[in-house]
């Protein structure tokens, strides 16, 4: 195996700078040494022989970490071919010269098989297996990349480019703090998003003014951005396992952990106060309360209530196999209907319309469900995660009411009555010992006491 050591020459250029030098320990009968074509200035050479790399953001410190992967790319370049070599008297300086020379100036032939970064995130999309949401999500993450690297050209480093080969844990570090503070590159650089949108999505024109420029990011949550980061260090394992790098900057770099506070859901007796409420004097309202209290009975994601026709009532039961997990395992939800589930879907019977519910949007969705809390006194204080800070804060419940709380209240108050997470599952599209199941169950007050019940 070869060892390679750096030294850094005594002579310089015209820009005052030293040529580092690769010392290569092939047998005690080949020692090798060659330059290396990548110069420096002296005083950026470290004392432990390497590239010292100033911790201030600039255009140096990008120059010196592109010259830093450019030599590690280089030397284990050197030494695979030394470990391969089956004739180690081949092994010349004039071939390494050559090998250099190959490495900084490769042939024709060789740049029309290298492929840029968002060339390999596109065969990520087509060779890897995805469903719909992650490559939705995964597409995001493109998207975002993409304005990353807009980013650095608009603020001095006009030539940077992303290269997975070079890709390092700085770069990471880098990309992670745009993602977090994306919301105010925005205001500072909107021709960023005029050559790729924040959103694929066209917003409906309108004369009226907007609080929130077109296409302006939403300022993230910690959770989004570990989920974000998660995606992107699963396309590099994937562009490592398949031959597009031998480079995982992921290697000791750490993703923040998803944090999630206790589930908040209604209760039955909560369900039946929001049915109950007149509001009788915004029909719409009414209609998109009615189908928040069919969601709470039935526990699907609102993407599956959207979907939901008369075909899938069968036998007074909803049918369905969820979407977020059909392409990973399929298995088909069959939940009974309630005698209120049928006495809304009968209310909406309408031959004419496809769907099963009159749905609007799910953000107006979302927004009409907030609103019908509030106007039904459903006002409880309640503790959450600020996804931003990380910090407990308390608000009142309707402000953080959405069609996912219909689910969480499906789960958790069957949940409260049989305490069997498998026969809750089966309900809800849970496979057995999901991690994301378990953020549902409610270990509320009344179980607690009938548990403690046991000790007398």
């Amino acid at each position: 195996m070869a060892q390679t050591n750096y030294v850094l020459t005594k002579s310089t250029n015209s820009a005052g700078e030293s040529q580092i030098h690769l010392r290569l320990y092939v047998s005690r009968d080949i020692r090798l040494r060659v330059a290396s074509g990548i110069w420096l200035d002296r005083k950026r050479w470290g004392k432990k022989n390497d590239i010292n790399v100033p911790l201030t953001p600039g255009d140096e410190r990008d120059a010196l970490l592109e010259k830093r992967a450019r030599l590690k790319a280089l030397t284990d370049l050197i030494e695979a071919e030394i470990n391969s070599a089956t004739d180690k008297s081949v092994l010349t300086k004039d071939w390494m010269d050559r090998l250099v020379k190959k490495f900084h100036k490769p042939s024709k032939t060789t740049k029309e098989r290298i492929k840029d970064f968002f060339d390999i995130m596109a065969d990520y999309l087509a060779k890897h297996k995805l469903s719909e949401s992650r490559t939705k999500h995964f597409n995001v993450l493109v998207r975002c990349i993409k304005r990353y690297e807009l980013y650095k050209r608009a603020t001095g480093n006009r030539t940077f480019k992303l290269n997975i080969g070079t890709l390092s844990y700085e770069q990471l570090e880098d990309i992670e703090d745009f993602l977090t503070n994306e919301h105010e590159v925005f205001k500072k650089y909107p021709e960023i998003y005029e050559a790729v949108p924040y959103s694929v999505k066209q917003a409906p024109k309108t004369h009226r003014p907007r609080k929130t420029p077109t296409g302006a990011p939403r300022e993230r949550g910690q959770n989004y951005i570990s989920d974000m980061m998660t995606r992107f260090r699963s396309f590099i394992i994937w562009a490592n396992d398949n031959g597009y790098t031998t480079n995982n900057p992921f290697k000791g770099y750490s993703v923040g952990e998803s944090v999630y506070g206790t589930p908040i859901y209604i209760s039955n007796d909560e369900r039946k106060k929001l049915y109950e409420a007149d509001m009788s004097a915004t029909p719409s309202l009414a209609v998109q309360r009615d189908i928040f209290v069919f969601q709470c009975l039935i526990g699907c994601r609102v993407s599956d209530l959207m979907k939901f026709t008369w075909k899938n009532v069968i036998n007074g039961a909803i049918e369905y196999i969820p979407k977020k997990t059909k392409e990973d395992r399929v298995q088909t939800v069959r939940v009974p209907l309630s005698e209120t589930a049928k006495e809304i879907m009968e209310r909406y019977r309408d031959p004419e319309r496809e769907s099963l519910l009159p749905f609007i949007s799910s953000q107006k969705y979302n927004d009409n469900i907030k609103e019908a809390f509030e106007r039904a006194g459903l006002d409880r204080m309640v503790t959450v995660i600020d996804q931003r800070t990380r910090q407990e804060v308390q608000k009142p419940i309707y402000e953080v009411a959405s069609s996912h709380m219909a689910r969480r209240s499906f789960i958790g108050n069957i949940y409260k009555q049989v305490k069997d997470p498998n026969l809750v599952g089966a309900l809800s599209g849970h496979k057995e010992g999901s991690k994301a199941f378990a953020r549902y169950r409610d270990i509320d007050e009344e179980m607690k006491k009938e548990l403690i019940g046991f000790l007398d």
